[in-house]
């Protein structure tokens, strides 16, 4: 009988370890791919391909890394200190950031207004199962509505406050993101879906600081605020 119990108490120690390590925030790396429809111009068809972008996740951290012909920008997001930083890399001139602060993101938000669609409606992607969301924005100073689609997974574990910079209150995160814009007078869909997503326990919380060497972009030159419509 004594032996019995000693394997049920390591039974249930183990079933409690296990289930310590599947609870535990997602950490790694997920690599997206741009492309479009609505669309035959090929000009618009190789700028997509030429583009990458890579997320890397910790928890309640992502740090966003695109480049676009030469240009290179890191978008970093701490959804514990509810901080966002964008960092844009251009050749020539170097390296410039701009933080907001929680302040500064719920300012923007007083202008729009998101309501979330949970629909039905699923596929699988890179092996998660994915729901189909709508998400609904208007803006109330000019009663402009505009509607993205995202596909959510809730199978990462990633932080509940992973979404709070760009979808806040959003269940899950998105492996695919599909935008319309108006491009050249035709109604394109930017469609953004995950093509590998990769679990790295080494990701450390050094992996989503600013880089040392990048300047606030106040300091930056005119030129470079105005193409960026910055205006001190």
């Amino acid at each position: 009988m004594k032996k019995q119990i000693t394997l049920w108490l390591a039974v249930i120690m183990l079933f409690g370890t296990i289930t310590t390590f599947a609870q535990k925030p997602f950490a790694g790396t997920i690599v997206f791919e741009t492309t479009a429809s609505g669309t035959d111009d090929p000009n618009i068809a190789a700028q997509l391909a030429e583009m990458t972008e890579e997320v890397t996740i910790m928890g309640n951290n992502t740090k966003t890394a695109v480049n676009q012909m030469g240009v290179g920008i890191i978008h970093i997001t701490n959804g514990d200190y509810k901080l966002a930083t964008t960092i844009i890399d251009i050749p020539g001139y170097g390296k410039y950031y701009i933080e907001q602060e929680e302040a500064d993101i719920n300012k923007t938000f007083e202008k729009v207004k998101q309501e979330f669609n949970y629909t039905s409606e699923t596929k699988e992607i890179c092996g998660y199962s994915c729901k189909k969301v709508e998400v609904k924005t208007t803006d109330l100073e000019s009663d402009e509505e505009t509607t993205i689609v995202l596909w959510v997974t809730e199978d990462l574990l990633t932080g509940d406050n992973i979404n709070f910079s760009n979808y806040p209150g959003l269940k899950g995160y998105p492996l695919s993101v599909e935008i319309g814009r108006e491009i050249s007078g035709e109604n394109v869909t930017i469609i953004q879906t995950a093509k590998s997503v990769t679990p790295n326990k080494k990701v450390k919380a050094s992996n989503f600081l600013r880089p040392s060497d990048s300047t606030p972009i106040k300091d930056a030159p005119d030129e470079l605020k105005a193409a960026f419509g910055i205006t001190d």
